[in-house]
């Protein structure tokens, strides 16, 4: 029998690739063992190497081989765990802010942020005054753009860039729950703690890029919901009650979805490479669901998902 070698390193691919994230469902390997495969890519390097010292010898086809098993273990650790890769840009340990600035808002407004390589914390306070406190040096001051019925805070380099000769900074950012309806934030190469209590919200939306950003909305109400990750790591806190739909993406990342216990759920679940961890829930067609949902009191959330990890946590906090 002839092996066909092209088709032997896809198989082995797709051999290692199923094998991780089973043997972590199955409990022969714990998921922190394997959070960290992604850090096999320098093999990808000896490879190479491999081919090219091997090319005229009947072992040609060995650096294929080890870079379709390294793609394997690479891709089904993500699918086992998510990215997990861990966000470097951010200031130093034991940053403080150093100014801050203040303002009010009318009823029915909106908030943004946009934050680039840095470390933002977004909490709600009781009345119509918001702040925006920053550090650790008077040049990171965030660019505050301000209105009547908005406030918009972003990094000093804008548009999603991070700030020439930055190390990270820090923006504290309190919301007025009273007044505030619409929420927007986009976290790129940081991290973000946001942590919504009270708050009566119309649209939340959440993007980020390469980053570790977490939104806990169980003691909110909110009308519509949208939340994308690319990279990195997305943990969504739903509310207990209220919420019908809920829409969700996550590319070549980890997505976290948190949601009291109570809460009845349906998950519409669509990708290519996904790994679904949604303990409680029943396969029913398309979609999986909780005892007890039901199109009038459950929240349904619309899950779409590439080379990435979905996990739904009962009982905790995104926080």
């Amino acid at each position: 029998m002839r092996i066909h070698r092209g088709f032997l390193g896809w198989g082995l691919f797709f051999v290692v690739l199923g094998l991780v994230p089973l043997s972590v469902q199955a409990g022969w390997v714990a998921r922190d063992q394997v959070s960290g495969l992604w850090r096999l890519w320098p093999l990808f390097l000896i490879a190479g190497g491999l081919g090219l010292v091997l090319m005229r010898t009947r072992f040609a086809g060995l650096g294929g081989l080890l870079a379709a098993v390294t793609a394997g273990l690479m891709l089904g650790g993500l699918l086992a765990t998510g990215a997990g890769i861990g966000i470097a840009c951010g200031p130093p340990a034991g940053a403080a802010t150093v100014a801050s600035r203040s303002g009010t808002l009318v009823p029915g407004s909106s908030v943004s942020l946009d934050v680039s390589c840095g470390r933002a914390t977004v909490t709600s306070v009781a009345g119509s005054q918001w702040q925006v406190a920053w550090g650790p040096h008077d040049k990171d001051a965030p660019r505050i753009d301000t209105g009547s019925g908005h406030v918009g805070v972003a990094s000093p380099g804008g548009d999603g860039q991070v700030p020439g000769g930055s190390s990270g900074s820090i923006v504290d950012v309190a919301i007025p729950r009273d007044v505030t309806r619409s929420v927007a934030f986009q976290v790129n190469a940081g991290s973000a703690s946001i942590p919504l209590d009270g708050l009566a919200l119309d649209d939340v939306h959440v993007q980020s890029n390469a980053a570790d950003t977490r939104i806990d909305l169980v003691e909110s109400t909110v009308g519509t919901l949208e939340a994308e990750v690319n990279v990195g790591t997305l943990r969504v806190g739903l509310p207990a009650a209220g919420l019908r739909t809920a829409r969700l993406q996550a590319n070549l990342a980890q997505l976290v979805i948190c949601a009291p216990p109570e809460l009845a759920l349906r998950v519409m679940a669509s990708g290519a490479l996904v790994g679904w961890d949604l303990p409680g829930l029943t396969k029913v067609g398309d979609a999986f669901v909780s005892p007890g949902f039901s199109d009038g009191t459950g929240t349904t959330v619309v899950v779409s998902g590439n080379l990435s990890n979905v996990r739904l946590e009962r009982g905790g906090t995104c926080r």
